[in-house]
């Protein structure tokens, strides 16, 4: 594998990235168009901790998901979401597919509003694979056509704000075909209208409260049912979704803005400066002076 294309996928860096054709973008995005001859031999079950988008365009495959299993064809999409569990693939000797898979946090960069993705994330759990118009098929295999060529060939300093526009409308696009109202699921369970009203809650919320205790209090729960609920369905904990919401806005602050980091910080509800700076520190390793700098083209 050559160095562009290292990085860990999950536990499926062994099989689905030695694939002939892939690349991937400092570890945060991997782009691929085959799957190695030995990856159904792979040791299964697998647990997946990136969401991975794959169209099929030639030949087919059994996709054993969650318990169940679903057939791949030509024009089909199929979406497998974090903490979903893969039992095993079959697939012909002709496959041919265009596979894309996103790391969490570079995602939650990518699309600020996350919340927006919560359609996907939820009709993918019923709805794993999706027939495409030919109109989508294309999109879809243009869109990772041009973010492959950005990775592989860019070089200048703006190459990650071209990957993550790239992505963006890509996701946009992904999310335009799982919004059909065929695909919806006819109702949330408790679980989902729970994690759901979390999300909304956290965005109307996230510069002023930053505990579990808050939004627990705001749902009528106790922090320990709301967390084991968030992790039940989207993978990450109530926590995590709280920084994720604080540290991304700060981070379009410092990029995209000329604010006083002193200002960011009071923008955000930080106690202090310095405070602001240790948090930021903490679930970035760079301070907000480094990674405003870092970013400064």
């Amino acid at each position: 594998m050559n160095q562009s294309s290292q990085g860990s996928f999950g536990n499926l860096d062994a099989g689905f990235m030695q694939s002939t054709g892939k690349e991937s973008y400092a570890g945060k995005v991997w782009i691929f168009d085959s799957l190695d001859p030995e990856a159904s031999q792979l040791h299964f079950p697998l647990k997946l901790h990136l969401p991975l988008f794959a169209v099929c365009g030639r030949g087919s495959a059994t996709v054993h998901l969650n318990l169940d299993h679903y057939e791949i064809r030509p024009g089909s999409l199929i979406a497998l979401m974090p903490d979903s569990t893969l039992h095993g693939i079959t697939a012909s000797p002709d496959l041919h597919a265009i596979f894309l898979g996103v790391d969490l946090t570079f995602a939650r960069e990518v699309m600020p509003d996350i919340h927006a993705l919560l359609p996907v994330m939820w009709g993918t759990r019923t709805n794993p694979v999706v027939e495409l118009s030919d109109a989508d098929a294309a999109s879809l295999r243009h869109f990772h056509a041009f973010l492959w060529q950005i990775i592989r060939t860019e070089r200048g300093c703006y190459k990650q704000e071209m990957v993550m526009n790239v992505l963006r409308a890509m996701l946009y696009k992904l999310m335009e075909i799982h919004h059909a109202p065929s695909l919806q699921p006819s109702k949330r369970s408790r679980n989902e209208e729970i994690f759901y009203r979390f999300v909304h809650l956290v965005e109307r919320d996230y510069t002023v409260a930053r505990t579990v205790q808050h939004y627990a209090d705001e749902l009528s729960l106790t922090p320990k049912h709301l967390s084991t609920v968030v992790k039940l369905v989207s993978g990450l904990t109530a926590g995590d979704w709280i920084t994720n919401y604080v540290i991304t806005s700060a981070k379009v602050l410092l990029r995209s803005t000329a604010k006083p980091i002193s200002e960011i910080a009071e923008e955000l509800s930080f106690p202090s400066l310095s405070f602001f700076g240790k948090y930021f520190k903490k679930h970035t390793t760079l301070s907000p002076q480094s990674y405003r700098k870092q970013h400064d083209h």
